[in-house]
């Protein structure tokens, strides 16, 4: 398998919604990289985590980059938080035992029409 980097600017608001497994000149997306959406509102895990279920963009310093996912906690039998939690990504095939997130971002308001 080979990969082909594009680097393509866009207006600001009108960036293209991206997926996991997007076709893309009749490839598949690997990653995706918001560098410029990102400015003063990145946040090291070791200074606070995002909520619950909040999609966000989670850098890995094992590699990937900035990828989009979430925390997901952990719940008992009586639907209450244990304490622990894993990490979730929008590409399936990363291995959270694999990745080391650092830091993490909102995601970039989704642009209008």
């Amino acid at each position: 398998m080979s990969r082909v980097i594009f680097v393509v600017d866009f207006e600001d608001g009108k960036e293209p919604a991206v997926h996991s497994r997007m076709n893309i000149l009749g490839g598949e997306l690997a990653a995706v990289a918001w560098k410029d959406a990102i400015k003063s509102e990145v946040v090291s895990v070791k200074d606070g985590l995002p909520s619950p279920n909040q999609q966000c963009l989670l850098f890995d310093a094992n590699g990937e980059g900035w990828v989009i996912g979430w925390r997901s906690v952990w719940l008992s039998e009586c639907m209450t938080e244990t304490g622990d939690w894993d990490w979730n990504y929008q590409i399936e095939s990363l291995d959270d035992e694999e990745m080391n997130i650092t830091h993490w971002a909102p995601t970039p308001p989704v642009p209008e029409a």
